[in-house]
């Protein structure tokens, strides 16, 4: 028997009454004959296309770019791809003949003025910050006296931690005890920590420098440009099925089935022996789309047969070839035996709800 073939009648038969007997018992319940057989022709397939797209547009690279390895073309729509050019996994990029221009870049060796300091090499900063106790508002109680004169420069202190900033000490302009802040001692700023006063800090993007990296030529001083032509071909996937649908009961364990697989190229005729049913299915899915390129075929069918017992009965049987080339038989119960299942749990709750009812 070759593998995936569909199972013969008698070969059916032959394994529902083995499955029966281990059931049952030899010599008793039911028999093959007892059961109607339907056959279920079912089908997996999947088109996976190459469709091609062309597109061309201008590239600028900084430095000087290496594009000896790129074909190159004349006309993009025009170009034949070689035998070892076709785009299958990854885009193929071209270069148009004649394009390649390297030029310098205008920043002249690579680098441009810093944009934050304006080529200062630092930054400016505020010498004196409000005080972080009494941020500025109540540094001495005596403000008539304070500083001696109106006018008097500030003078702030290097900032402190005040152990008790409720606490006042002696104000440093005014020498009135117990009148001003711990922090600025009167003074309302103390020195900025990041200048120490001196109105300056060091750029930090340029690194003090005054220059950094011109952003057009990452520093080469010259810039490539030239048409860049790309083909991709999109691989675009699509799933056929039977309209049968599969039997529900079962359908997990169908993995584990022998299934017949064909695949097939582009140009390639459909399996001989596959159904009028089949061919119908996959006709309309199987017409070349615009830019299509190559395609790949999966064809997998396998056939289920279903038997049902004549008349009444509770289980219905699903046979298989499985991976093995032998039958496989799974049981489930049938709508029938379903159908009496739940009647029958149904009349036990009635049954239930009614003892209640009388005990009560």
């Amino acid at each position: 028997m070759a593998m995936g073939a569909d199972p013969s009648e008698d070969e059916v038969r032959a394994a529902l009454d083995a499955q029966l007997a281990r059931r049952n018992g030899k010599g008793s319940g039911r028999t093959a004959a007892d059961f109607s057989l339907t056959r279920l022709h079912l089908l997996d397939a999947s088109i996976t296309r190459y469709v091609e797209q062309r597109t061309e547009a201008t590239r600028h690279e900084p430095g000087a770019v290496d594009l000896a390895d790129r074909p190159v073309y004349d006309v993009l729509r025009d170009h034949e791809l070689g035998p070892d050019e076709k785009p299958l996994h990854k885009p193929l990029d071209l270069v148009r003949r004649g394009t390649v221009h390297i030029r310098s870049c205008g920043c002249g060796n690579g680098r441009q003025q810093c944009p934050d300091c304006k080529g200062m090499t630092y930054r400016t900063c505020e010498p004196a910050q409000p005080c972080p106790v009494c941020e500025g508002v109540s540094p001495c109680s005596q403000y008539l006296k304070h500083g001696g004169l109106p006018g008097t420069p500030p003078r702030p202190p290097k900032a402190r931690k005040a152990a008790n900033p409720e606490e006042r000490v002696t104000c440093d302009a005014c020498h009135t005890p117990d009148s001003a802040c711990p922090g600025c001692r009167g003074w309302g700023r103390v020195k900025c920590e990041r200048c120490q006063a001196r109105g300056r800090i060091p750029c930090g993007p340029c690194k003090a420098t005054g220059t950094v990296t011109c952003g057009t030529c990452k520093g080469h001083g010259r810039t490539t440009s030239w048409t860049a032509g790309r083909i991709v071909w999109e691989r675009r996937t699509e799933k056929v099925t039977h309209p049968d649908p599969w039997p529900r009961r079962v359908a997990n364990d169908l993995g584990a089935g022998d299934w017949r697989t064909d695949r097939l190229g582009a140009g390639d005729p459909l399996p001989e022996d596959l159904s009028d049913d089949h061919r119908a299915v996959l006709a309309p899915h199987l017409r070349k789309l615009k830019g299509e390129q190559d395609r790949t075929v999966v064809i997998k069918r396998l056939t289920v047969v279903r038997a049902t017992p004549r008349g009444s009965g509770n289980r219905d049987y699903y046979l298989f070839r499985g991976c093995s080339g032998q039958l496989e038989v799974l049981a489930r119960i049938s709508d029938e035996g379903r159908g009496k299942a739940v009647a029958a749990a149904v009349a036990a709750v009635v049954l239930l709800v009614l003892v209640l009812l009388l005990v009560n």
